[in-house]
């Protein structure tokens, strides 16, 4: 199976894909709209699509099953578990700057305060963590997934948990 995500590897969408379809083959994608449209041009690939958060709700990607006429073949609660990554060797206490996602950094502001750290938003939580492989710098650090970490070689510092509907 061939599935269709929005992100690039090791964002939440494709925890999902891999953890409700251990096998499939993963496609990164830079829009939901490019998920449709894979799917809508080719029957094999399936698009993985967040729907809403517990937190946030809805996310807004009706209109694109709409436009392409796609139908909803399941649904699943996938339980999104923020991490804090850095890269290794660092240590929590050593972490001035975090980054990730407007969402994952709101969804853990009471970590974020209780640590005094400065929030920088990025695009994604998966880009942020591979911002962070790169870097090299220790006392940054990435709210993302554990898929994240291991893709991008970095140290899981701390856990939190949060929940979004993935459909």
């Amino acid at each position: 199976m061939k599935i269709a995500y929005q992100g690039i590897p090791g964002s939440y969408s494709e925890s999902c894909a891999k953890k409700m379809y251990p096998d499939c083959e993963t496609i990164s994608c830079k829009t939901f709209d490019e998920c449709f449209e894979k799917s809508s041009e080719n029957s094999e690939i399936k698009a993985i699509i967040p729907e809403s958060n517990k937190t946030t709700g809805n996310i807004g990607v009706e209109y694109l099953i709409f436009k392409y006429r796609l139908n909803i073949y399941e649904e699943h609660f996938f339980p999104i578990k923020h991490n804090l990554l850095g890269v290794k060797g660092s240590k929590i206490n050593e972490i001035k700057n975090v980054y990730s996602h407007a969402q994952a950094l709101s969804q853990s502001s009471n970590f974020i305060r209780k640590y005094n750290l400065n929030e920088n938003v990025r695009a994604d939580t998966a880009g942020s963590a591979k911002y962070i492989s790169e870097d090299k710098d220790k006392t940054k650090s990435a709210i993302a997934s554990l898929l994240s970490a291991e893709i991008y070689n970095l140290e899981v510092l701390q856990k939190t948990f949060k929940m979004m509907k993935i459909m």
